[in-house]
């Protein structure tokens, strides 16, 4: 600047950065706002699938006792077969032969209900780890988000544009993270 210059001048060129800068420190006020939103509610989703997928554990583990007791069941049904099968072959007894086809009967009602509850563990684990895989990911997006609103807090300490512009790009990430997680 040169030395006549004119303090009205300097004092609008100031007022004029200023007001350039205020308008880039409410986009940050609102953005950090927006993000904080964003990160609760991507939060809330996320503990929304990790209880799910305990849940869904937990009836896969319920379901295996319960898989485990049929099982049970069947053998001890066929032990009552082989011993009635025994004694039916030393006395040649038509009674007990009818015992050893009721075990036996009895014995395929059990298996069928053993290898369908087999099914559905199977299928409660499955459904566990497809939960716990949106939750990872939601998970990841907060992540990304709390570092997107620190991000904001230090553009706004340091008046830093830069780290709000990194704050913007960091959040957008955690959004896609969240997307994926949901949609997928």
């Amino acid at each position: 600047m040169s030395e006549d210059a004119d303090p009205h001048e300097i004092q609008e060129q100031i007022e004029q950065l200023e007001k350039a800068a205020g308008n880039w420190r409410t986009w940050l006020a609102l953005t950090t706002a927006l993000i904080a939103v964003v990160a609760a509610v991507v939060s809330l989703v996320s503990g929304y699938y990790a209880d799910r997928s305990l849940l869904e554990k937990n009836n896969a583990v319920l379901l295996q006792n319960q898989a485990s007791n049929q099982w049970s069941y069947y053998q001890a049904k066929g032990v009552k077969k082989n011993v009635a099968e025994g004694f039916a072959d030393l006395r040649n007894d038509e009674k007990l032969k009818k015992e050893v086809e009721r075990y036996a009967g009895q014995q395929e009602e059990i298996k069928a209900k053993a290898e369908k509850l087999e099914e559905q563990v199977k299928e409660a684990n499955d459904l566990s780890g497809e939960l716990f895989e949106k939750h990872h990911r939601l998970a990841t997006g907060v992540t990304f988000l709390q570092i997107a609103i620190a991000l904001s807090a230090m553009s706004a300490l340091l008046n830093r544009k830069s780290f709000w512009i990194l704050s913007v790009i960091t959040s957008t990430i955690g959004i896609v993270f969240a997307c994926l997680g949901v949609f997928s």
